[in-house]
């Protein structure tokens, strides 16, 4: 049987609506006045409460009050007001107290018995509501993990990334990855998409796990952004977009790659002072499917020690009670004044502080990068060769008999090869028929890079290293490539790969040829009696030399094999 309380310092007023509410089938809880009722409430926990209004120790609205504060947000005891006052102003308090009806003394049986009827419906639609927010509650608490799995998961993680990710609401329409690439380069990837919370965020997955799996393919940064672009193009619904600061990092520190679609500017700061700002070049992801990334990334050039600010337009657009925004004037101020080591805990000190405690209507996040060896996990080994034969007069070893394990071939002619980067092709490629590999892709993108690059530009386009003897030399050289790249109508540049094992170990042979007249690789071997003494050329043969198990250039120099293995063992 239902139970309902009834709250009144009247004994003659209790007994009567006790006699009412048994017609009606509940059992009946008394309390004399509102401190009484809040303890009656706690003991029996009655599905329904008759208050009167004005009683002696506690009135009925402070009774209210701290029974609706008792029930919390998981459940739904009405409160009927049932009271001699008219007074408007009275009855008003009333309700916002917490009350949900009222009625008049003396009491109408047929007015209680309507009102009974309208909580009961009230109360029925209440327990189907946390029965849906109980559900959804555990959806979303699924949907988190399954989130943080797949955008979190596999992040560079070091001291030297500090970020400030604050959403707006459980799920953030806000996104930071980064990763670091086979070449060594390290992204990272700050997005934001259109609104918040979980509608925002389901687009996070697609362009999550393109990132990721580009990255570890070896694609540059410009190929990424067009295939996440063209995948939100297909999928998102019109008017949902995803805005992107997208920076790469070299090992060099010698200049970043900075490319921003639709997001505020992206900072370099120097010795904690505002070194340059660079600022968006074209509209969000998801807009158009037609967007030359490639032209619209700025490299800056950076030093050691120099930090890289990236922050969507919810730390800018953040409000205090004034209803005042952040904004980006305080946001500079403050980059350029703050004396503590991190500018991650002085913007979330500043916002704080901002903002008084009020709630953001949109995603608050910030990434702040510092430029320093921690960035890339792995050292950079260093290569010290005692000597390298610049043509190894030895054949790369063949597998025994039938013991190969497959054989792979690739061949790119004329104007493709300006068009298409094979080596990301080829990393997959590998990876699809040895999913071991994962150790080893760094290291075979190094190889693969190098031998390309240097069949493709003094096999084919005939240029000239030495010319980036100096920094001045590295852009001209680089600006002449371009241009006898677009030349290339003829000629190609084949790959081929065979894998065998041997003592529990895994071989690759690699062979690239290029249709060109061959190059003098004595030359760029001898150009220095140890690799250290060139900087900006000529350590490439000597880093496969390094990697590889053996290394042979044949003449007249447009065949190289190399031999790498790999402990499967280990």
């Amino acid at each position: 049987m239902k139970k309902a309380l009834v709250v009144d310092d009247n004994k003659v007023n209790r007994h009567l609506l006790n006699a009412l509410l048994k017609r009606n089938g509940y059992l009946v809880v008394e309390a004399e006045n509102g401190l009484e009722a809040v303890e009656q409430y706690t003991l029996h926990k009655p599905f329904m409460i008759f208050m009167d209004l004005m009683m002696p120790i506690m009135d009925g609205i402070e009774a209210c009050k701290r029974i609706k504060a008792l029930c919390g947000q998981t459940s739904f005891v009405p409160i009927i007001f049932v009271t001699a006052v008219s007074d408007e102003d009275k009855l008003t308090e009333c309700i916002e107290s917490g009350g949900d009806d009222f009625m008049a003394k003396p009491v109408d049986l047929r007015v209680l018995s309507a009102r009974i009827k309208s909580m009961e419906r009230l109360c029925l639609l209440y327990d189907d509501y946390f029965v849906m927010v109980g559900r959804i509650q555990r959806d979303q608490e699924i949907a988190k993990t399954v989130f943080n799995s797949v955008i979190l998961a596999d992040s560079t993680e070091c001291g030297e990334i500090k970020t400030l990710l604050n959403p707006a609401e459980t799920f953030s329409g806000d996104m930071f990855l980064s990763a670091i690439s086979p070449a060594g380069e390290l992204h990272v990837m700050l997005a934001d998409f259109t609104g918040h919370g979980l509608g925002a965020a389901i687009g996070a997955l697609p362009a999550s796990d393109a990132f990721k799996a580009m990255i570890a393919k070896g694609f540059s940064g410009d190929k990424i952004l067009n295939e996440i672009n063209n995948k939100l193009k297909r999928i998102l619904p019109i008017g949902m977009f995803m805005a992107v600061q997208y920076v790469i990092i070299r090992k060099e520190f010698d200049y970043v790659s900075v490319c921003i679609c639709g997001m505020p500017d992206v900072f370099i700061l120097a010795d904690k002072r505002i070194k340059q700002n660079v600022v968006s070049a074209s509209f969000p992801l998801g807009v158009s499917a037609n967007v030359d990334f490639k032209s619209i990334f700025e490299k800056v050039a950076i030093n050691k020690g120099d930090s890289i600010i990236l922050f969507t337009d919810g730390v800018t657009e953040a409000v205090n009670p004034q209803d005042e925004l952040f904004g980006q004037p305080r946001l500079e101020a403050l980059l350029e004044t703050q004396s503590k080591d991190s500018v991650t805990e002085s913007v979330e000190k500043a916002l704080a502080e901002f903002c008084e405690g009020g709630e953001q209507t949109d995603d608050i996040s910030l990434a702040e990068i510092i430029c320093a060896e921690g960035l890339f996990t792995e050292e950079e080994k260093e290569i010290i060769p005692e000597y390298i034969n610049p043509v190894v007069d030895v054949a790369a070893e063949d597998a025994p008999e039938g013991q190969w394990a497959w054989r792979y071939q690739l061949t790119l002619f004329g104007k493709e090869l300006g068009k298409l980067n094979p080596i990301p092709v080829l990393i997959s490629q590998l990876q699809e028929l040895e999913s071991k590999l994962e150790d080893n892709l760094q290291p075979l993108y190094t190889i693969l890079t190098e031998l390309y690059i240097n069949a493709l530009d003094h096999g084919l386009l005939k240029l000239d290293s030495s010319l980036k003897s100096n920094p001045e030399g590295f852009e001209l050289y680089f600006d002449e490539r371009e241009k006898r790249l677009e030349a290339l109508n003829d000629g190609n540049i084949s790959f081929s790969f065979e894998g065998f094992r041997q003592n529990n170990q895994l071989k690759i042979k690699i062979t690239i040829i290029d249709s060109g007249e061959g190059f003098d690789i004595t030359k760029i071997m001898m150009q220095s009696e140890h690799p250290k003494e060139f900087a900006l050329c000529g350590r490439g043969v000597f880093l496969v030399h390094e990697l590889c198990q053996s290394l042979v250039y044949s003449e007249p120099g447009n065949k190289v094999e190399v031999v790498y293995t790999w402990n499967e063992s280990a």
